[in-house]
């Protein structure tokens, strides 16, 4: 990027209303936003409320703060892993006009309020209307620039195409979802800070590990089972492994479809299968059990799974896509693969897993990355500065029906290795 997140505001003048929201009902995002928002309730500069689904985990698991409001939006009730509560989503789509006249209520409560979007959700498509026609600013954290294979639908892709063009500032977790964003989304670079993924801590003690002597090394795929994940590049990696005598072990731990790794996993042995959602206690569980989290993904913008394997002072490996390599420090907090092939990954996990100094080095540099440039305090102040920042700009007058996008092949001016977010 241009420029770094700037250090947090000073002057003594009324701190600036700002009001959070996601509403997705379950996953990372809940995890994500009760952090971040801790830490920005607590910055003086600001004044925040913020806003979750009718039973979502956001909504359970804000943290009761004296002066923190919370206020609930119905997007729809069921579960979505059912007939039932997959019909009871599509029928919620119909509610978009009134969760954005409800939307619009809390804005206008309190003039001037800054509306901060901490992860996207089809729902947010009954915001956008409000957003665009409101003279308040918008701040958006915007995860991926584009959704993975795998994981796209048209309207999903339309929502997050018209919120970004809604958008006065973005918060990128990596440089390369920033240079994406400029690329295909025509979004202005100067306007743009990259802050790095914030620490997920699951309950396991940060505490440097060193390699086991008396058992093979314990490899974790942790997450959602999908295409872009590169899980078939893991079991290719994991049987070269076996095949020259390297002593490991994989677990899969995540929710997804296993139909394509059939044969795979039927011929492989010394691997785990545990095949559906998986809990904040059981994550904690799974990395505490592990030695080395493995990200073999295909194509990638960052990884909260990154952020809990260092908070937790697991080593990684991960080949070098996306904003991988920016995540893991090669050589200090685990190891980034020679390219995107199971050789290259096998290599890599070899490396590891066979160096008990290299090992040790990883784990406790994990540790320190995630204490000095991921914690939630650091982050919280960048944050507030960056959304006094956004708030002291004019409105970016951007068309949100068919924002423009380059030729494919522009290259992308953000320079590589950008702009980091900091305090100062």
């Amino acid at each position: 990027m241009p420029h770094d997140a700037m250090p947090g505001p000073g002057g003594s003048g009324p701190p600036l209303p700002v009001l959070a929201w996601h509403w997705g009902r379950e996953g990372a995002g809940a995890k994500f936003t009760v952090a971040l928002v801790r830490e920005l309730h607590r910055h003086r500069g600001l004044a925040v409320e913020i806003c979750a689904a009718e039973g979502s985990e956001l909504a359970t698991g804000v943290p009761s703060e004296p002066g923190l409001t919370l206020h609930r939006i119905r997007t729809f009730r069921g579960d979505k892993g059912r007939l039932a509560g997959k019909l009871a989503a599509a029928a919620g789509l119909l509610r978009l006009p009134r969760i954005g006249r409800d939307f619009a209520a809390r804005l206008e409560a309190r003039p001037g309020t800054l509306a901060l979007c901490t992860f996207q959700s089809i729902w947010d498509a009954g915001a956008i209307p409000v957003l665009t026609r409101r003279p308040g600013r918008f701040l958006l954290v915007l995860h991926d620039a584009l959704f993975h294979p795998g994981d796209s639908y048209p309207f999903r892709t339309a929502v997050l195409r018209r919120q970004v063009a809604a958008a006065d500032g973005l918060i990128v977790l990596s440089d390369h979802v920033g240079r994406e964003a400029v690329r295909h989304h025509a979004f202005p670079a100067d306007r743009i800070w990259t802050v790095p993924h914030g620490a997920f801590d699951f309950g396991v003690p940060s505490q440097p590990r060193t390699l086991p002597v008396d058992r093979p090394v314990r490899l974790l795929f942790l997450g959602r089972i999908l295409p872009y994940k590169g899980l078939g590049l893991l079991l290719d990696a994991f049987a070269r492994l076996r095949g020259r005598g390297v002593a490991v072990e994989l677990s899969v731990v995540g929710a997804g479809s296993l139909a394509e790794h059939s044969s795979a996993l039927d011929r492989l042995s010394g691997i785990t299968i545990d095949n559906r959602w998986i809990g904040e206690d059981e994550i904690g569980a799974a990395l505490a059990r592990s030695d080395v989290v493995v990200l073999p993904y295909v194509e990638a913008s960052q990884s909260g799974i990154a952020a809990a394997a260092m908070t937790a002072g697991l080593p990684i490996v991960a080949t070098p896509v996306g904003g991988l390599s920016e995540q893991v420090a090669h050589g200090q907090t685990g190891l980034v693969s020679a390219g995107v092939t199971a050789g290259d990954l096998a290599a890599s996990i070899k490396t590891l897993c066979q160096d008990p100094g290299l090992y040790a080095a990883c784990s406790a540099g994990a540790i320190a990355r995630a204490r000095a440039e991921m914690g939630w305090d650091r982050i919280g102040g960048t944050v507030a500065a960056i959304a006094h920042e956004v708030a002291k700009r004019p409105r970016r007058r951007a068309a949100t029906e068919h924002p423009p996008s380059p030729a494919r092949g522009d290259r992308c001016e953000i320079p590589a290795g950008g702009a980091r977010g900091r305090t100062g």
